[in-house]
């Protein structure tokens, strides 16, 4: 009886779902060889990974039909009509968001496999899932910058200390939060006693010319657009919204507008911001209307103040600048809460994991802040839902010192070294798990006969260059075989044969080569457009294969163990609540 060794299996295509489904009913022996969990057939010479597991697909995955990009939807059928190979020609966040989760008539496994389909995407997409992994972080790097971070945890130096400008650190806030004596607004109840919401706030978001908030030896970037909406006793007021467009009186860089779409021309005829900060500030953002809510608040209430800095420099009736820990920030608060629920942690990509649909118009001021609406509701159903005592009502205060990573008494949540939820964790939460696969877009590699077919179309002198030596001894690019591009056994083949057959992850590093290589436009088409012709040709698929591959974990059988997921029932009702609306 022989085991066949793991480079072999994986060029197979019989696994052990596909193997069972044949009707071989036989029972699998054990064996384990230093440390290593092996599985074996008689009859048959197979390898199983014991990471490789079926339940979640044969629970929920495949419990799910008639969809085309999750659940069954996104399997192939092998030669015997069982669904084996996922199909990444459907796997990404464009085809999903084609088919939102259904809120109205939503069960747990469509969530779940909405989830697991979303996951996939994830990691198919973004190197986030690959490189931020717990083999080599503790947490995504956008909490190591906005809650582990020295600058939030530490008190601020003495020149910073209650500066309403620049003091932003957790413990400043904590300082102000646990003297019950002060703020007492503060003390309002976030939720009923029937659970329901009675909160009120103002939601309020910015887009601006750039991301320089407090760095003066350069330019400081303006607000170009300011929406907002109020809540009242827990309630959106539509008719409260507010969207205005700011003329920055300066350029709005093309990066800027790449990300929000607002380009000069749009702000040319709208007011400059000394004719709307004044109103703003003082009858909107006013104490009247509840506590100001802004995801990522640390960046919008900079650009808020820096507005109100600038006015109060001029002007003889000045603005107070809005402090810190008098602000709800949904962003700080689903990462002390959901810590490894997405590893990036932009409103709109943690919108798809908790909702299951797209966040329109996202980057959109106005729209953001019906996002951010929606990510607070859940922050604060669910910390509710945590209370110890349910007879004592959540209050902004108790909320307030949770954002800043104090252990509220009645808030059943203990905190990590980090901050963040203890009862969960990353290993669980994010996982490598091996799956089977069809139309895996993994790299990018020329044969010589991609390049032979290419020649008509770039030109031989192009593929002259794509044939002869490339020198990059810098970029730390990977072979098939695992092996560095600059490593000697690579080296000579690169020398030899220039980019044929060699292999690259990242389609950036396959362009740096084109440029080492010296590709120049022909005939017709610039030289971009040769590049990218190139590019496309060389894109390597990996056909009905099995390849290991990092991803959230959608299972929630799991939770137990601290897998890290949306509470469904929270979802569901936040979804339906705006569905009333």
């Amino acid at each position: 009886m022989k085991i066949l060794p793991v480079k072999f299996i994986y060029k197979s295509n019989m696994t052990h779902s596909s193997y069972m489904s044949a009707g071989n009913n036989v029972t699998p022996q054990e064996k384990n060889y230093s440390g290593m969990s092996f599985c074996f057939y008689p009859y048959i010479s197979v390898f199983i990974p014991s990471f490789k597991g079926d339940f979640f697909e044969n629970n929920f995955t495949k419990k799910v039909e008639g969809k085309n990009y999750q659940g069954l939807g996104l399997m192939e059928k092998n030669e015997i009509g069982t669904p084996e190979w996922y199909d990444f020609s459907k796997v990404g966040w464009r085809y999903l968001s084609k088919e939102p989760l259904d809120w109205k008539s939503a069960e747990p496994k469509d969530f779940y496999v909405f989830l697991q389909a979303n996951a996939l995407a994830e990691g198919y997409e973004s190197a986030w899932v690959r490189r931020f992994n717990y083999t080599n972080r503790k947490k995504a790097l956008a909490t190591s910058h906005s809650i582990d971070s020295r600058s939030v945890k530490e008190p601020p130096s003495k020149e910073l200390k209650k500066d309403p400008f620049k003091d932003k650190s957790f413990a400043s806030n904590l300082e102000e939060l646990l003297d019950t004596k002060r703020h007492k607004s503060l003390d309002k109840p976030v939720t009923d006693a029937d659970g329901n919401l009675c909160i009120d706030a103002v939601v309020f978001d910015t887009e601006t010319t750039g991301t320089n908030t407090n760095d003066e030896s350069r330019t400081l970037d303006k607000i170009i657009q300011i929406g907002a909406i109020q809540i009242k006793n827990g309630k959106i007021m539509p008719e409260t919204a507010f969207n205005q467009l700011i003329n920055p009186e300066m350029h709005i860089p093309e990066a800027a507008s790449n990300v929000h779409g607002i380009y000069d021309k749009d702000v040319e005829n709208a007011p400059v911001m000394e004719q709307v900060l004044k109103p703003f500030v003082n009858n909107y953002l006013n104490k009247k209307n509840g506590i100001i809510v802004a995801y990522n608040s640390q960046f919008d209430i900079s650009m808020l103040n820096n507005a109100i800095k600038e006015h109060n420099s001029f002007s003889a009736d000045e603005l107070k600048p809005k402090r810190y820990f008098k602000v709800i920030d949904p962003f700080l608060l689903i990462q002390r809460i959901h810590p490894y629920v997405g590893a990036s942690k932009r409103l709109s990509n943690q919108y798809r994991y908790f909702f299951c649909k797209n966040m329109d118009n996202a980057h959109d001021a106005y729209a953001d802040v019906k996002g951010t609406v929606n990510i607070l509701k859940y922050s604060l159903y669910y910390l509710d839902k945590h209370r110890k005592d349910k007879t004592k009502p959540l209050t902004i205060r108790d909320v307030l010192l949770f954002q800043n990573g104090f252990e509220v008494p009645n808030i059943d949540i203990s905190l990590d070294s980090q901050g963040c939820n203890a009862n969960v964790n990353f290993r669980t939460s994010y996982r490598p798990v091996s799956i089977s696969v069809d139309n895996y877009h993994n790299g990018y590699m020329l044969t010589g006969d991609d390049i032979e077919e290419l020649c008509p179309l770039i030109g031989e002198e192009n593929a002259k260059k794509l044939k002869n030596e490339v020198q990059d001894e810098k970029i730390n690019m990977k072979q098939p075989n695992g092996l560095p591009l600059n490593a000697p056994e690579t080296r000579q083949r690169i020398d030899n044969k220039g980019m044929e057959n060699a292999f690259y992850v990242m389609k950036r590093n396959f362009n740096k080569v084109l440029d080492f290589a010296g590709i120049d436009a022909y005939r017709d088409k610039t030289k971009e457009e040769i590049k990218e012709i190139i590019t496309k040709k060389a894109k390597h698929y990996i056909h009905k294969d099995s390849i290991d591959f990092w991803m959230k974990n959608p299972n929630p059988l799991d939770i137990k163990d601290g897998n890290d997921l949306p509470d469904f029932e929270i979802s569901k009702r936040v979804m339906l609540e705006e569905l009333e609306q």
